[in-house]
């Protein structure tokens, strides 16, 4: 016997613009944004932090800053439906971060060790607002770094975070964003 699915209205209107890229990324160490959130604020069934959550900013949340100009930056998510009714899906944010100079070295070796469980809040170019890695935090999965061989090729460092959660991103107000991430 089937499930019974409630399915919510999805709505076009014209003033939704698919925007791409994202603007902001800020990246946290998944203990320390629970901690900040707070358990049980956050519904992992509708996939949204409850608003007023979080009351003060994430310790220790580092800000991103990266290539805005040419439109290198990505937030995607692949939810997979198996026949059998498990679910996966896997997030993944890529940025692009120009000139390959020292600190930027140790703070991506910072970012990419093993075992490492991260949390990234994400503002999208469309101004929508996600926390992605709540379930089971993600990890730098790549660093790319790439001197360029001529002028019209960049110095720079591709970083990727990926992971597998248990439903698409949490969503959450853009005023909660904002304490989050001051």
């Amino acid at each position: 016997m089937a499930c019974t699915v409630t399915l919510a209205d999805i709505v076009y209107n014209c003033d939704d613009l698919g925007i791409g890229g994202i603007v902001e990324l800020h990246v946290a160490n998944k203990s320390n944004a629970i901690a900040a959130i707070g358990v049980g604020n956050y519904d992992e069934d509708t996939r949204v932090i409850a608003t007023g959550n979080p009351a003060a900013a994430v310790s220790d949340i580092v800000s991103l800053s990266f290539n805005l100009k040419d439109g290198f930056s990505v937030f995607s998510e692949v939810k997979t439906v198996n026949a059998d009714g498990t679910t996966t899906t896997v997030p993944t944010i890529s940025v692009e971060l120009p000139k390959m100079d020292a600190g930027k070295i140790t703070a991506l070796n910072q970012i990419a060790k093993g075992g490492a469980e991260l949390v990234a809040f994400v503002k999208t170019a469309a101004g929508t607002y996600h926390v992605s890695g709540l379930d089971y935090g993600l990890y730098a999965s790549t660093i790319d770094a790439n001197s360029g061989t001529s002028r019209a090729e960049k110095n720079r460092f591709q970083l990727t975070l990926t992971g597998e959660e248990n439903g698409l991103s949490y969503s959450i107000d853009a005023a909660d964003f904002a304490t989050a991430t001051a």
